[in-house]
């Protein structure tokens, strides 16, 4: 009985560190691959109209050795004659760049579509007008709240999604690998109970589409609905459902690519937003932290391997006619045009101990009034050189005691260029 609740504990561990996104390495069993699941002993499930269908039954498998305890499917065939129906659910504020491919590809494999576009201001509304499975619902808000864009989506879903169903959400950058279809991992998707969590690899293509920085750590993006509430926070949260009782099922063999690294000059606006943002609402209070989260002077590659990428991830879509590899990045993004609003309401100097000054914000700003947009300061204030230089310097050392102190206790931490 201690070698059982030792493995169980040991499993719970690492299914923790699966949901909360540590950089922890994910042992699969290679045990009859095509139908693995890392398995919480569950609580009794909340009542739900699906509630029945889960009760194909789940047979718990000790490794020997009292190594993470597993549970292979014993799913009954006899919960539905067809396949449940993927439902793809995504939220889109101005990504024209990437959205007629991710349409495209999306369209391959899902039944439905749901975008909920936040006013967009390119042309993003016209090109998902352009695909029959594409449906918009409308994101009124300007206020960024990821947890309220989930709800939405999630909503919508089940509105015009009948079950089964499994709810995939993946942003307009991430697009499934060609040969993530064919997978055994993919048909296992598709025969998982309800209330199953699906956690797939989120490759970063890195630098050209032909390299790739893999991660240990599989990505939960998908869920095998069976109506339970979803309860996410209002930044950096997880999806998809996370029930307690949920399963995890792990499939290293079903890929997304992440496109967003292909576009250096976009990354860094977005990060420079996120750190603004974080300091307006208050949610990072901290600003070293802040800026060792935001910062793009960092060798990110420190968190994963760095590999050719494979040419099945592309193949079949090229065949179809499919644009794998084209990627544009502006010089100026939305995101810097938000700043400078954040400038003009709250000063710049609110913002001057954030790692965002090492970008041109007064040509940013002229170009944003040539385009006539509203909210743009007359002037942008940046800090005194040395402040910036101080900072720089201050920050380097808040990096390198945090690398030692992840040494001395043997964690991992991201490497620092």
């Amino acid at each position: 009985m201690a070698v059982k609740a030792d493995a169980l504990a040991h499993c719970q561990r690492a299914l923790r560190d699966a949901h909360d996104g540590h950089a922890r390495t994910l042992e699969v069993v290679h045990h009859r691959t095509d139908q693995l699941l890392r398995h919480r002993v569950p609580p009794a499930p909340p009542c739900s109209p699906y509630h029945n269908m889960m009760r194909g039954g789940v047979s718990l498998r000790q490794r020997h050795g009292g190594g993470p305890v597993c549970a292979r499917a014993c799913y009954r065939t006899t919960v539905s004659e067809s396949s449940p129906r993927v439902v793809v659910v995504t939220p889109v504020r101005n990504e024209a760049w990437i959205l007629d491919r991710f349409l495209a590809v999306a369209s391959r494999f899902a039944e439905r579509i749901i975008v909920a576009d936040q006013r967009s201001t390119d042309d993003s509304r016209a090109i998902c007008a352009r695909y029959p499975k594409c449906t918009v619902v409308d994101n009124p808000t300007d206020e960024f709240n990821e947890g309220a864009r989930q709800l939405l989506l999630i909503r919508q879903a089940r509105a015009l999604v009948p079950p089964p169903r499994i709810i995939l959400a993946l942003d307009a950058d991430e697009i499934l690998a060609a040969n993530a279809v064919q997978a055994p991992g993919w048909r296992t998707m598709l025969d998982a109970p309800p209330g199953t969590i699906v956690c797939i690899e989120r490759v970063d293509l890195y630098g050209t589409p032909d390299r790739s920085m893999r991660h240990d750590r599989l990505t939960p993006v998908g869920y095998v609905d069976d109506g339970v509430e979803h309860t996410p926070r209002d930044m950096h949260s997880v999806r998809v459902p996370i029930p307690d009782y949920a399963q995890r099922l792990l499939l290293p063999d079903v890929t997304v690519l992440h496109y967003a690294a292909l576009r250096p000059r976009a990354l860094a606006s977005k990060l420079r937003w996120y750190s603004a943002l974080e300091n307006v609402r208050g949610t990072c209070p901290w600003v070293f932290k802040r800026r060792l989260r935001y910062a793009m002077h960092l060798n990110f590659t420190g968190a994963g391997r760095i590999e050719s990428s494979a040419e099945e991830w592309f193949r079949g879509w090229e065949a179809v006619g499919i644009d794998m590899r084209t990627v544009v990045d502006d010089v100026y993004h939305w995101y810097d045009v938000d700043v400078l609003r954040f400038f003009r309401e709250y000063g710049t100097r609110k913002f001057w101990l954030d790692d965002i000054w090492d970008f041109d914000w007064e040509a940013c700003r002229q170009d944003a009034k040539r385009r006539n947009l509203f909210g743009i300061p007359d002037a942008v204030h940046p800090p005194p050189r040395a402040l910036v230089d101080a900072m720089r310097g201050l920050s380097w050392l808040h990096r390198a005691q945090r690398r030692l102190r992840h040494r001395l206790t043997g964690r991992e931490a991201p490497r620092f260029a």
